[in-house]
């Protein structure tokens, strides 16, 4: 077996209403197309997250208040929700399926059950401890490494976050943790939405140095990903040595996308793919899990999905571009090329790669 995919039809719920760039049609229109597409896999229906896996991360306050949403008991929302992600009934109940296939995923991964297994619908690394934005209601990603700490005692997680978004949720829960090496390739935080992940925020106390955040410019091209992989996430992990890679990102980085103005093609998404699983196969025995949830161009979404995983698990399988382009390959690499090397500057005291 290639890949084992999790998933759920009950994914639909997790869906921010008519008129909203996030709707729950996203998870059946991408499994359409990978069961068109590819052959080799197996789907595993995924566990709802349960209290004690949630409280792993987030305040039990909030998680009750999210518990009372899903039921139609309304509150005052202001105090855990930000204004871009509403209270919809059964939204705490999505939420808790969208952790649980990201726990599923890892620890299927983690016990040697599949070497590459993507987690459909996670990636919600905007959600703190007690707070919901950026359409992230729990943080499956901070959840799936506090379970691999505390119930497998590994030391050693390395995330590679490559949605368009800096993801904030997990660099603050993080921000001063050295078992977790977060790494994150995201458009630059003074053009776009959450205004954080500059090159210089590196961790704090024992985890400084474990933050690595590198603001991509703007129409930034699948050169200028591929140098930044190969200049950053690549020697960071050979020296780490991670036990595992968790990978979260859709679509949202493509150069059609909606709402964020970077500019990856599928052959982009393809190589960011390979590139982890390149990496897994040489530092920690191919476990790789892979998180896969964002993008707002509906029209995209499935293709780069699609590409992100054949480049994990080396699928052979044809995708066409949705839409015609003109980009330059190395549109933005100069630019890439000085972010890249702040991006050392400011690291080369913690990493021996960067001295």
């Amino acid at each position: 077996m290639t890949i084992a995919i999790v998933y759920s039809d009950e994914m639909r719920n997790y869906d921010f209403g008519p008129g909203h760039p996030f709707r729950g049609d996203r998870y059946a229109n991408f499994m359409r197309l990978f069961e068109e597409k590819v052959t080799d896999f197996e789907v595993i229906e995924p566990r709802y997250a349960s209290d004690e896996e949630l409280l792993l991360v987030h305040d039990k306050g909030y998680v009750d208040f999210l518990e009372g949403a899903s039921k139609g008991i309304w509150l005052p929302s202001s105090r855990f929700l930000s204004p871009d992600t509403p209270a919809q009934p059964g939204i705490g109940k999505a939420a808790r399926l969208i952790a649980g296939a990201s726990l599923t995923a890892s620890e299927l991964v983690w016990e040697g059950k599949f070497s590459r297994v993507v987690g459909v619908g996670g990636g919600m690394h905007h959600a703190t401890t007690a707070y919901g934005a950026g359409f992230c209601i729990y943080n499956d990603v901070a959840i799936c490494v506090r379970n691999l700490i505390q119930k497998y005692n590994l030391d050693r997680i390395l995330v590679l976050d490559t949605d368009a978004h800096a993801g904030d949720g997990t660099c603050h829960i993080f921000y001063q943790e050295p078992k977790v090496l977060f790494i994150d390739l995201h458009q630059d935080p003074r053009t776009l939405y959450p205004g954080t992940g500059f090159a210089h925020e590196i961790g704090a106390e024992e985890g400084k140095g474990y933050t690595v955040n590198v603001p991509m410019p703007p129409g930034a091209s699948d050169a200028a990903y591929e140098y930044a992989l190969d200049e950053v996430f690549a020697p960071l992990a050979e020296e780490f040595e991670p036990q595992i890679i968790i990978r979260n990102g859709g679509s949202d980085p493509h150069f059609a996308d909606e709402l964020t103005n970077l500019g990856l093609t599928l052959d982009g998404f393809r190589m960011v793919g390979r590139k982890v699983r390149e990496v897994a196969d040489k530092v920690c025995g191919g476990r790789a899990v892979d998180l896969v949830g964002s993008g707002y161009n509906q029209s995209v979404l499935p293709y780069g999905w699609l590409a992100l995983i054949a480049g994990l698990a080396g699928l052979d399988v044809d995708i066409q571009e949705p839409f015609v382009f003109s980009l330059k390959r190395d549109y933005r690499l100069e630019e890439t090329k000085k972010v890249v090397e702040e991006v050392k500057a400011n690291l080369k005291g913690f990493w021996r790669c960067f001295a």
